[in-house]
């Protein structure tokens, strides 16, 4: 599994409807936009190819002046915890 967190840059005047779109692409989620076209969002794929063809058509998005990953972080096994150190 592969979890990321990115700022989307939008064409500010483009912003509300871009932030529908997104809501529309599979693994994302909106969690905060500001008034010059910065938003918050986090990606879920199960793999590395599937984050980046996430990432891919986010910026294909009509009004996507930019995307940037701030965090990534991939897991071989998900359904495994981990266990705490001693």
């Amino acid at each position: 599994m592969n979890i990321s967190s990115a700022i989307v840059y939008a064409k500010p005047d483009r912003e509300p409807v871009l932030r529908e779109q997104l809501l529309q692409v599979q693994g994302v989620e909106v969690h905060a936009a500001t008034e010059d076209g910065k938003i918050i969002v986090t990606i879920e794929a199960a793999n590395d190819r599937e984050a980046i063809d996430t990432y891919e058509a986010i910026g294909r998005l009509d009004g996507v002046l930019n995307i940037a990953m701030i965090f990534q972080q991939t897991e071989s096994h998900p359904d495994q915890e981990l266990v705490k150190c001693k």
